[in-house]
């Protein structure tokens, strides 16, 4: 309940209605704002966190752990391994003041199914060498939403490491990635180029993927959870109350703490309460798990083509931001300063 008798949180609303997870490694968003479910992760926030001053000593240990660790992990360079470790170690860190899971993301720079593969069982292995006390179950492996990296996911399903389909965009990865056995999709409401560039308009958010995908889900019974990411703003969060889980970040959850508004006006914002939206999305199984030259043509037509480039700048992104964390980690290298 809020300052008045018919008013409410805007944050418990949302809390009461579906999972809320932060989109953060900050450890005082969690402290002030917490419990929340789940703690979303990429490379980004990663990058961005270990630039932080108090986030020194997690920078030198992951430097340091990864040349000792590299000989362990045959083909992968000691920078590749401290990023992994850098980002094992930020999660964990937060991982006491949430009730839920981690959200690890894999290297974006990596292409095909084996690597990718590979990479989440390096990040499981590090998890649990890094706090042997950590629930491994606790962790999820974000993947990039490719053809390759959700046919990891399928893999990974059966080697029992959960996983969270990202940088999705569209009904056609949805679909795919439900297939393939993933615990969470992250549809993107808006492009990841909005976060990064105040000046860029992408055209506004795309909300009904979230509707969309979790009545596809709900109909055909399959366990994979609607996780909304990429949120804007206020009315953004109460349009999609009702969704599995949404992921917000910082600001947006300190502007939501800090509103309240009449329950009953913001029930009905919600697109989840729409009988006729459900209805209009009902849509027939279709599968795509065996057959990839059948998914590449739907994927190429979805949305008039613009889900393919939308996932592929955001992939670009995190790209960038892991070449960045590589080159992070050679900076704070001072084993390779003094040779």
């Amino acid at each position: 309940m809020g300052s008045y008798p018919d008013t409410i949180n805007l944050l418990e609303y949302l809390r009461s209605k579906c999972k809320v997870d932060c989109d953060s490694l900050d450890l005082k968003l969690a402290e002030k704002l917490g419990p929340f479910v789940d703690c979303t992760s990429n490379q980004a926030d990663s990058y961005l966190e270990l630039l932080v001053p108090h986030r020194a000593e997690i920078l030198r240990s992951s430097v340091s752990l990864g040349r000792k660790l590299r000989p362990e992990y045959p083909g992968v360079q000691y920078e590749e391994l401290a990023v992994e470790i850098a980002m094992v170690q930020l999660s964990q860190t937060v991982a006491q003041l949430i009730t839920g899971n981690i959200h690890v993301m894999s290297n974006p720079l990596l292409k095909s199914t084996k690597e990718i593969v590979e990479n989440a069982q390096r990040i499981q292995s590090l998890c649990r060498r890094l706090d042997p006390d950590f629930e491994i179950s606790r962790l999820c492996v974000k993947v990039v939403s490719t053809w390759e990296g959700l046919q990891a996911c399928r893999r990974l399903k059966d080697l029992g490491i959960q996983t969270l389909a990202t940088t999705l965009f569209t009904m056609e990865q949805a679909i795919l990635a439900a297939e393939a056995g993933c615990a969470y999709i992250a549809p993107f409401v808006h492009e990841l180029k909005a976060f990064f560039d105040s000046t860029y308009d992408d055209g506004g958010p795309n909300l009904k993927l979230c509707v969309e995908a979790q009545q596809y889900y709900n109909q055909h019974s399959y366990s994979t959870k609607v996780l909304a990411a990429g949120l804007l703003n206020e009315e953004e969060s109460k349009r999609l109350a009702g969704v599995h889980h949404m992921t917000l970040a910082p600001d947006l959850l300190y502007a939501l703490s800090k509103r309240e508004e009449k329950e009953e006006e913001i029930r009905a914002m919600s697109l989840f309460n729409n009988a006729r939206m459900e209805k209009e999305h009902a849509r027939d199984f279709t599968s795509f798990l065996n057959d990839e030259d059948i998914y590449a043509a739907a994927f190429e037509k979805s949305y008039e083509g613009k889900g393919k480039w939308k996932t592929q700048q955001a992939i670009d992104i995190f790209c960038e931001y892991q070449l960045k964390a590589l080159a992070l980690m050679r900076e704070n290298d001072t084993y390779g300063s003094q040779k």
